[in-house]
């Protein structure tokens, strides 16, 4: 059966009386399901709250509560997003520099597949990825800059035409790319290896989907692991047999990913603003701790360690 629709104020009442939620200031509550909804507010951030027996409220737990977990997530999809962007942004640079450096700033260079890898299984969605960007080239008006190059110049070089593409169009890119291309961008992000660095791109674009499309953040999980790491070892991960139980497909993976990613500066910056994100929840909240967020988010104990040890 569909659920029928119900008002804001019943949906408190619902709330209180059935669920056995703490409301003290019905006023805000329903301001709050106002601002957020229902689906987003309560679907999306009741559960550490519930008795997953009763399928209940636990003994204390308050609206308030979850607006405060909200609040949380919408803090910590703001951060990650920004310097999700940051390693985007530079991942553009990166591939348009070492493309053209190798075949020159005219469009057919990146329309022509003798300019991409071999391997056999990526043929299919290199020929998709120069049809998308010839439509780009050739065809597409939303943005002025790239009809100004198409009548001025009757070509879009790479490095204009990457500013348009998604990060899951650009991770493409970098996978579909030959090795020495891929190598040289790579060497851009201190040596990571071409293997992992497709790996990475993979969840960073993930990530990067959930927070531009504001879903819930912190318990998010993958169907992509990233590789084992140094840091994974030495921070001490216990397993699941040969399985790292944590920074493998949860936020603390992304964090390890920024690690190897992001400039040691930018590193050290995002770090201390997770840091006051967290410190500030903590002293803010007590029905839900920090520890308990931590294990949705698959950060250990000893996660700010993550700057002690050397990354290869």
């Amino acid at each position: 059966m569909s659920k029928p629709f119900i008002t804001y104020i019943a949906q408190v009442e619902k709330l209180k009386n059935e669920k056995n939620l703490i409301i003290t200031d019905s006023d805000f509550a329903v301001e709050s399901l106002q601002n957020i909804s229902y689906y987003a507010l309560i679907d999306g951030y009741k559960h550490p709250f519930i008795d997953i027996h009763t399928r209940k409220y636990n003994k204390g737990a308050c609206f308030e509560d979850i607006v405060a977990l909200y609040e949380f997530d919408e803090e910590l999809r703001g951060l990650f997003f920004k310097y999700l962007c940051r390693v985007e942004r530079k991942m553009r640079s990166s591939i348009s520099y070492h493309f053209c450096k190798e075949h020159g700033e005219h469009q057919e260079e990146y329309l022509n597949p003798n300019n991409y890898g071999k391997i056999s299984k990526n043929k299919i969605g290199i020929t998709k990825l120069i049809k998308m960007l010839g439509m780009m080239a050739k065809q597409n008006k939303d943005h002025e800059y790239l009809v100004y190059q198409r009548n001025k110049y009757h070509n879009v070089p790479l490095w204009v035409i990457v500013n348009t593409l998604t990060f899951g169009q650009i991770s493409k890119m970098f996978e579909f790319l030959p090795q020495n291309i891929q190598g040289m961008i790579c060497q851009d992000f201190r040596n990571v290896k071409k293997n992992e660095m497709i790996k990475y791109l993979k969840v960073l674009t993930l990530y990067r989907n959930v927070c531009a499309h504001n879903e819930r953040l912190f318990s998010y999980h993958t169907y992509i692991d990233i590789p084992d790491t140094l840091l994974h070892k030495k921070l001490g991960i216990s397993k699941n047999g040969s399985k790292y139980k944590c920074g493998k497909n949860d936020l603390f993976s992304v964090v390890i990913v920024f690690r190897y990613l992001l400039p040691k500066t930018d590193f050290l910056l995002f770090k201390k603003q997770l840091l006051h994100i967290f410190n500030r929840y903590e002293k803010q909240n007590s029905n839900l701790k920090l520890d308990a967020l931590f294990e949705y988010m698959g950060f250990p104990s000893n996660w700010k360690e993550l700057t002690k040890f050397r990354k290869i």
